[in-house]
């Protein structure tokens, strides 16, 4: 079923596998206001999914990003490619 969370986290895994993800992915559970509100509590609230969280290496948020331009949308899917690219690289030298 496409609602469970087992399935929605062996989805996951399997990504983060495929990808040579090293790091922690969040399952925030359903678009549903109170499950998102459960899952990210420190968050005034989550505009879009997929919504990403950039932490610096204190664990302090430093920038969020939502929604997804995929390589069908051409020049947004450069530019997203190329501000994700930034902010992980100047995250990564601090």
């Amino acid at each position: 079923m496409k609602d469970d969370p087992e399935y929605a986290n062996g989805r996951i895994e399997k990504m983060k596998n495929k990808l040579g993800v090293d790091y922690d992915i969040l399952l925030a559970g359903s678009t549903n206001e109170l499950s998102k509100a459960r899952a990210l509590p420190m968050l005034n609230s989550i505009k879009s999914y997929p919504t990403t969280i950039f932490l610096d290496k204190a664990h302090k948020v430093r920038k969020i990003h939502t929604g997804f331009s995929g390589p069908g949308t051409g020049l947004y899917y450069d530019k997203y490619v190329e501000e994700f690219e930034l902010i992980i690289e100047k995250l990564l030298a601090e």
